[in-house]
């Protein structure tokens, strides 16, 4: 099911348009909103007693094909506040809860902003200024 379901991201991962088009950022948001769905139903399949290496190699893979979306994302005109920081923080080496506190923010709301929900106007800015120390 998995192989399926990669087949069909990485086909339109493969009809995206450029990254300049101005269809592009929504395109690659629906396509990234759907990579972190089956990332996280093959990560509940991994921390299973019997899994089997075909279930690590398939996360393995959409993990891959997340982070390089992610990185032709956020360096085009449309970028997300998300995909600028998911990118900037992976850069850094650091988790979701080390970017948190080195602003003063919660981890899930790291998590929260990295899958493009709303940020407050204060969050928003202190996370620009995380984006801008980490060279972002």
């Amino acid at each position: 099911m998995a192989d399926a379901a990669m087949h069909m991201y990485s086909a339109a991962i493969d009809a995206l348009p450029d990254v300049h088009d101005p269809e592009y950022p929504h395109r690659a948001g629906v396509i990234l909103a759907g990579l972190r769905k089956l990332s996280g139903s093959l990560s509940e399949a991994a921390g299973r007693s019997r899994v089997t290496p075909s279930v690590i190699v398939a996360l393995s893979g959409v993990r891959h094909r997340y982070d390089e979306l992610m990185e032709t994302a956020a360096h085009g005109p449309g970028a997300t506040l998300g995909q600028r920081l998911y990118v900037a923080r992976g850069r850094a080496k650091l988790s979701t809860k080390e970017a948190a506190n080195g602003v003063g923010l919660r981890k899930d709301l790291i998590e929260a902003v990295e899958a493009e929900e709303p940020a407050t106007e204060e969050e928003t800015s202190r996370i620009k200024d995380l984006i801008a120390a980490l060279g972002g």
